[in-house]
């Protein structure tokens, strides 16, 4: 199939901010944008009812998201990032088009409106760093939106520049066709940097791509001020694992949390705290009950409002308990296309050049491109001392094949009295006449 890439128009020029070498691979800095500011607790009890919903927007995907997704591991112990997948969406939504834009912003669960306005925002209030009392960084939250254009290919400046602006989007160019071995690296290169060195693989992005919409995020929380370990039990206790088989040992205790266990009729639910107010909520089926059965989109959404109230009037009793719980590693490496067309994601993924209604990405550029792949690598390391996290997710968009030509062969029978036209290689008549008889 033919390709057909564009030369970088003039009038991109005003994102070509910087022209200096990125990350330690062949890559080229086109914008970047301002440094994130953590979104003050003031600044957070300020914002309205469109901050909220895209809040509950992002949880009600993550529902949605997760148990799909979390199907597709072979792996014992899964982790994924729903917001991450959330976040690269969003890219992808601002740079679509049509009915493709409204599909993703159907999954989003927000409106166009919404997500462009309240977005900025909303990455500010994950992000997050934490220092000790010698200004020693002790915890943090980093997230990082980029879009890579392949070189050559036109963009629209002003998309760029909302990305920017109003999604902390860096953007990057990298030539995936005519050094696809570099580019890749390239990439591979920046999630490691960005993940800290907890994500380090290629993604194989082809040699057809003309833009790659990523999203990093990288997580590290302790318990205690210090990093302290949290204390074993000092009694074994056994611990049913999803073969059927047991394992025995000591648990970590976390600390005393106001309130009681959460009863969702298969399953119960609490929580434990790290030293920065994160959660770490564990939800355990009921004897006989699996965990395919409890690990729910429903279930999931009755957990963001389940009810751990540790007050009860009748006795006039306060309650407080603990979590004892086990060190883990859980680990997600996949592709989740499958994942986002049943969650409604199709046309973005449908070759425009094989299709007339394939994917439309008019906002970022006039090339015909679609998503060939979605790809999400998460890491989540739970510890004694706290716990460590990654994820990365990246769509790749490709450009799109040429229609194919069809081949129709047809017979042309001459069974009758006919005419005759014999040229020459210049088309010179030569001969012609008429036949009557054979």
């Amino acid at each position: 199939m033919a390709r057909i890439f564009k030369i970088f128009a003039a009038s991109c020029a005003g994102v070509m901010l910087l022209s200096v070498p990125a990350c330690g691979g062949n890559q080229t800095v086109l914008g970047k944008p301002d440094a994130v500011v953590p979104l003050s607790y003031t600044e957070r009890r300020e914002k309205g009812e469109a901050f909220d919903s895209l809040l509950s927007a992002s949880n009600a995907f993550a529902a949605r998201f997760a148990p799909k997704a979390a199907a597709l591991s072979e792996e014992k112990n899964v982790a994924l990032s729903p917001i991450s997948v959330y976040m690269a969406l969003a890219l992808a939504a601002q740079c679509a088009s049509g009915e493709t834009a409204s599909e993703l912003y159907t999954a989003l669960g927000a409106p166009r409106e919404t997500v462009t306005a309240e977005f900025s925002d909303f990455y500010r209030s994950l992000a997050a760093e934490y220092t000790d009392s010698r200004g020693k960084v002790e915890a943090r939250v980093d997230l990082g939106n980029s879009i890579w254009v392949n070189k050559g290919t036109t963009v629209r400046e002003n998309c760029i520049q909302t990305l920017a602006t109003d999604y902390h989007c860096h953007s990057y160019a990298a030539d995936f066709v005519h050094d696809n071995a570099g580019a890749n690296k390239a990439v591979q290169n920046f999630v490691k940097e960005q993940t800290h060195g907890l994500i380090d693989r290629d993604f194989k992005l082809s040699d057809r791509t003309l833009f790659a919409l990523i999203n990093t995020l990288y997580l590290k929380e302790i318990w205690n001020s210090e990093g302290d370990e949290l204390p074993l039990t000092q009694t074994s206790y056994s611990f049913k694992q999803g073969d059927g088989s047991e394992k025995s040992g000591p648990l970590m205790q976390g600390k005393y949390v106001g309130g009681r266990a959460f009863d969702g009729g298969n399953f119960t639910s609490f929580f434990t705290r790290t030293l920065h107010g994160y959660k770490l909520h564990f939800l355990v089926p009921k004897e006989g009950v699996p965990l395919a059965e409890v690990f729910t989109e429903e279930t999931l959404n009755a957990l963001q409002t389940a009810d751990y109230g540790g007050y009860d009037e009748e006795t006039d009793t306060y309650y407080s308990t603990r979590c004892l719980f086990p060190a883990y590693e859980a680990n997600f490496d996949e592709e989740v296309d499958d994942v986002l067309k049943e969650m409604g994601v199709e046309r973005f993924f449908r070759d425009p050049g094989l299709y007339p209604d394939g994917c439309e990405f008019e906002t970022l550029t006039d090339e015909l491109v679609y998503c060939k792949k979605v790809q999400h690598v998460a890491k989540l390391k739970v510890e004694r001392r706290g716990i460590e996290g990654a994820a990365v997710t990246v769509v790749g968009m490709d450009a799109a094949e040429a229609a194919p030509i069809e081949y129709v062969y047809e017979d042309f029978i001459v069974d009758r009295a006919f005419g005759f036209v014999l040229t020459d290689p210049y088309g010179v008549t030569l001969f012609s006449g008429v036949v009557n008889t054979i």
